[in-house]
Formats: structure tokens, C-alpha cells, sequence
């Protein structure tokens, strides 16, 4: 499976779907899956060092100023890429190493996927409700 490393803070608005857009300097024809795996960088209140969850990368166009609220960015770069992102699967986390650029995650038998009822807000709930698989899951890992 291709794999992208993305600083916590990032990683973990895309997983919760507060991230919609990624923004990068470089462009890629791939389209499907993406392992989303947070760097080794140490941000509180953020996981890092783990993969989080599966998101399926639909386009690529240029950066514009529209897509800033949804990449969780006030400011950007011109010739910067916009990588949309939708259909976010929470996993059980993994340990990984990331790499530069898109690569390759050949340990797919270690991906668990949470079933969605245990991880997404259901309409009509408080947006502020914080479910128990996270508690259990997310929070011993939390720096």
C-alpha cells in the first residue's frame, strides 16, 4: 500500500476529518489508497511515529486560496499542490518508520480497520464527544 508521512498535528486533523486537503510542493498521477502515517516529530497532544488510518487520495490540482480552511493552513506557497483526500478508515495504530515522498508500506497484514460505529460521529452528535476507542487506542500513545 502507498504510504505518506505527515507531520502529527496534520496526520491526526486528516484521520478525525478535520483535514480534507494535503498540501504539497510535488504532484503524483497516483490515485487510491494512502497509508497515513504520522512523523517522529514530537508535537503535544498529537501521536507520532504510527501509522492512523487509510485515506483515499481522489486528485491532485493546483493550490489555490479555497483550499486553504480544508488543509488546516493559513498561508501557502504558489506552484504548491493540493492532494484531496476523503474516505477516512481509522486502524488500530502501527509503529512505522516513515520515508520521503509517497512509498511503499509492504506490512499490509499489520493494518487492522476499525469499524466505523466505534470511531465516527453519528448525525446528531455533539461534535465535542470523544469516543471510547479513542480513549483506549489513541490516548496511552498521545506525546
Amino acid at each position: 500500500m502507498k504510504a505518506l508521512s505527515i507531520h502529527p498535528y496534520y496526520a491526526m486533523g486528516i484521520m478525525v476529518g478535520e483535514k480534507s486537503v494535503e498540501c504539497r510542493s510535488w504532484k503524483t498521477d497516483y490515485r487510491g489508497d494512502i497509508l497515513v502515517c504520522s512523523t517522529q516529530k514530537k508535537h503535544p497532544g498529537t501521536i507520532p511515529g504510527h501509522a492512523l488510518g487509510v485515506v483515499e487520495l481522489v486528485d491532485v490540482v493546483p493550490f489555490k486560496k479555497k483550499h486553504l480552511k480544508d488543509a488546516m493552513m493559513d498561508d501557502y506557497n504558489p506552484g504548491d499542490y493540493a492532494w484531496i483526500l476523503t474516505n477516512n478508515r481509522i486502524i488500530e495504530p502501527i509503529p512505522v518508520k516513515g520515508k520521503l515522498s509517497l512509498w511503499n508500506f509492504d506490512e499490509e497484514d499489520k493494518i487492522v480497520y476499525v469499524p466505523e460505529e466505534e470511531w465516527a460521529l453519528m448525525p446528531g452528535e455533539d461534535p465535542d464527544t470523544y469516543k471510547d476507542w479513542f480513549e483506549k487506542n489513541w490516548d496511552p500513545l498521545i506525546v
